[in-house]
């Protein structure tokens, strides 16, 4: 539905309505789509972006309409961290040093109103084997001076109990108020985002394994068309002629 429906529409059901409310209220549906169109199955509970002192925080709840495992393992495929947030242009796994401790080092691009900026970061994380997945931010090779990351990933009947939080303190420069009105937006996208793709590629996992419906793994390319990768595409089409 475009803007102008979406004013008519508001218009006609109050003809009264001040023209600044009827715009507020445009954004407000707009908005409300956004997140719909972003997260059509599961549900998103909560999700919080704030900025205090240099650092971003980010919170976020959701049921993923997919089984815990399948959930878990998408979300811990370090060397394929690109097919869950399409900002990420190269993964490498570095040695870390430490028993139990993954070392992961990815690049990504992100576009910043007219701005393009290229983010490098590295952490290392720890799986503690109950759902619960810890990650540190390693400044030497990162464009953070601090971060951590915390999931905890729970069955919830054949659906899936995520709560992720996060903190970043960027080493580079954003400009106050505005910028950081527009780092926050960025991040709660991005955050919608990959909450959405976590979901899609573990529905297309069970899909393949419990041979999907032809129509249900077409259902699933179309809501990562774009941008799924060319392996997994093959993987899905293989899987869908057999």
């Amino acid at each position: 539905m475009g803007i102008i429906k979406i004013f008519q529409r508001i218009q006609s059901e109050q003809p009264r309505l001040p023209v600044w409310k009827a715009v507020v209220r445009i954004y407000a549906r707009l908005a409300l789509l956004l997140i719909s169109a972003v997260s059509t199955a599961g549900e998103i509970q909560e999700l919080s972006v704030s900025a205090t002192h240099g650092e971003y925080n980010v919170r976020l709840v959701a049921i993923l309409d997919a089984p815990e495992q399948h959930v878990y393992d998408v979300i811990t495929d370090y060397a394929n961290a690109y097919r869950i947030n399409p900002g990420i242009t190269s993964v490498d796994i570095l040695p870390s040093g430490k028993d139990g401790v993954v070392r992961v080092q990815h690049r990504s691009n992100h576009r910043l109103g007219p701005f393009s900026l290229e983010v490098d970061w590295a952490g290392d994380i720890v799986e503690t084997g109950d759902g619960h997945i810890h990650i540190t931010t390693v400044p030497e090779f990162s464009s953070f001076h601090s971060g951590f990351a915390r999931w905890e990933i729970q069955a919830q009947g054949n659906r899936t109990h995520v709560l992720h939080e996060s903190s970043l303190r960027p080493a580079f420069d954003i400009f106050p108020i505005i910028g950081t009105y527009i780092v926050k937006k960025h991040i709660k996208e991005e955050t919608l985002t990959t909450f959405s793709r976590i979901e899609r590629y573990a529905q297309i996992t069970l899909a393949r394994e419990s041979g999907g419906r032809p129509e249900q793994l077409e259902a699933l390319l179309q809501q990562l068309e774009g941008s799924i990768d060319s392996l997994v595409y093959e993987e899905i089409l293989t899987a869908r002629t057999h």
